[in-house]
């Protein structure tokens, strides 16, 4: 309770220190409006005007001044096009900034906690300063909200050891936000720019970067695209005053892990704040869990590793030489399978196939699909080689041998390499967006990937196996042709299918042994 009066207190005196920068958008906007009557409002003004009233938005229900929020909101949606307000839109705009002048200067007029607008409450500003109870009921708010999140459940570390920099050009909220996550006992950095947070990131340990979208110069998204790129340890949220859906899918497609929209409550910014560090932590315990495996895997197959350095060596020895190298790594995962006996020679061969229809190099292709199951040397004997069922658990760790295989064979220097690591990765993905790793649909599939697709399922289901007798390829054909629009990419299969005379003599040619 004490914490929680100090806060509001803090918050105060926040707003007491930037009366004067309120003052000033206000004024601006007056200006505007009053330009508008007039039919005298030029680009400048306007630009400046809807500058202000995003800011306003934004900042004043942080503040316990909701229907200010609501009114800047507004007025920003007015002045956001170019040539827009009209003259005939004069009358009601001085109406609405009259009320935004109104709802401030009460506001500054009377500070005290039983003066400030109830309006607060319902709408929801950090925190709600309008009562002693109230505040108490906030603490009551976190912990339900942290039980249906999930949090509660969760081993949480000491906020003291986390570091938060907070970015937002609007130094009311920006301090604001500081003054919450400083109060819940968090380190906190805050700064004013995307510039000044780039210096931070580079010389500090940064946890989380909590920044707003719009800033002048570099933007919100900008800076989240650099610290993923250069600052792979630090979790991303976003904050923003701007009322469009669409924002918060362009920041989670660009990485960030969470997005608030301003004016916000106390409650909702400590949630997503751990929501953000519970991920970043997570991802984190699967990063080191990943790296332990693949050290595994460099230890089981530690031969390998002299078979990758020839197949580099051979883009100067010879594709003979490389060809051989593919080959011979292939065969050491194909052995560990009893009953799969040239299976990657003839999915080869099938991928040629269809790689020299579709214009692709059909013997690079052809070179580069033999790797296409490399990825299960990863996968333990327990569960490769188990004559039952599959558990759930079982199943997934199958699944992972296609981005293990692509984490095997990407980077390199070799073009057939990376060839190799796009189809190990992309031959289970279905054209529905139903498959794994990744869940790719339609052409996001790259066109090797769903070649290999084809292949590798033609070849499983007209195989014998120790649990099944191969099919008839009609019967193969008949039921592949049920998937197309589903697992197969129908122009794909069709010209598979179309080129079954070839097919079937690859499978003379090619038979098992």
């Amino acid at each position: 309770m004490t914490e929680l009066i100090a806060l509001a207190d803090g918050l105060r005196a926040i707003l007491e220190t930037n009366k004067d920068d309120f003052q000033r958008r206000v004024t601006t906007l007056e200006q505007a409006v009053a330009a508008v009557a007039a039919g005298s409002l030029h680009e400048q003004l306007r630009a400046s005007a809807q500058r202000d009233a995003h800011k306003l938005a934004g900042s004043l229900g942080t503040f316990g001044l909701p229907r200010g929020s609501d009114l800047a909101r507004e007025l920003e949606q007015r002045f956001a096009l170019p040539g827009r307000p009209v003259q005939s839109d004069g009358e009601h705009l001085a109406n609405v900034v009259g009320a935004l002048r109104g709802e401030l200067d009460a506001k500054l007029a009377d500070r005290h906690p039983d003066a400030l607008d109830p309006g607060g409450v319902t709408r929801g500003a950090l925190v709600d300063v309008t009562d002693i109870a109230r505040q108490a009921s906030d603490d009551r708010e976190l912990r339900r909200a942290m039980f249906e999140t999930g949090l509660a459940g969760t081993e949480q570390i000491a906020p003291s050891s986390r570091r938060i920099l907070v970015v937002d050009d609007d130094p009311p909220v920006r301090l604001a936000l500081a003054a919450i996550l400083a109060d819940a006992g968090y380190d906190i950095r805050d700064v004013g720019s995307a510039r000044e947070a780039r210096h931070v990131l580079t010389h500090e340990t940064i946890d989380l970067l909590l920044s707003d979208v719009s800033m002048p110069g570099e933007t919100g998204i900008d800076l989240i695209r650099y610290a993923l790129c250069e600052h792979r340890e630090t979790a991303t949220l976003l904050i923003s005053a701007l009322e469009d859906p669409g924002i918060a899918q362009v920041a989670m497609d660009f990485g960030a892990y969470g997005y608030l929209s301003k004016p916000v409550r106390r409650t909702e910014v400590l949630i997503g704040v751990m929501n953000a560090l519970r991920r970043r932590d997570i991802e984190a315990r699967e990063r080191a869990t990943r790296e332990n495996l693949e050290r595994v895997v460099a230890l089981r197959t530690s031969a390998l590793s002299d078979a990758l350095q020839r197949v580099e060596a051979a883009a100067t020895q010879g594709r003979v030489l490389q060809a051989e190298t593919i080959h011979r790594w292939a065969q050491s995962a194909e052995n560990r399978e009893p009953g799969i006996a040239r299976h990657v020679k003839r999915v080869s061969h099938y991928c040629a196939l269809l790689g020299h229809a579709f214009g692709l190099h059909a013997e690079s292709l052809g070179l580069a699909s033999v790797l296409h199951d490399v990825g299960k040397l990863a996968i333990p004997d327990s569960i490769l080689l188990k004559p039952g069922p599959l558990t759930a658990d079982e199943r997934l760790a199958i699944e992972t041998h296609a981005q293990i295989g692509y984490d095997m064979l990407s980077g390199s220097c070799s073009s057939l390499l990376d060839m190799a690591a796009v189809i190990a990765r992309t031959h289970h993905e279905k054209f529905d967006g139903s498959g794994y790793p990744r869940g790719l649909a339609g052409t996001d599939i790259p066109l090797e990937g769903r070649i290999a697709a084809v292949a590798d399922v033609f070849d499983a289901l007209t195989s014998d196996r120790v649990y099944r007798p191969g099919w008839t390829v009609q019967a193969t054909i008949t039921s592949m042709r049920s998937e197309r629009d589903k697992h197969f990419d129908p122009v794909v299969l069709e010209a598979f299918i179309s080129s079954i005379d070839e097919v079937q003599a690859v499978r003379s040619g090619v038979r098992p042994r």
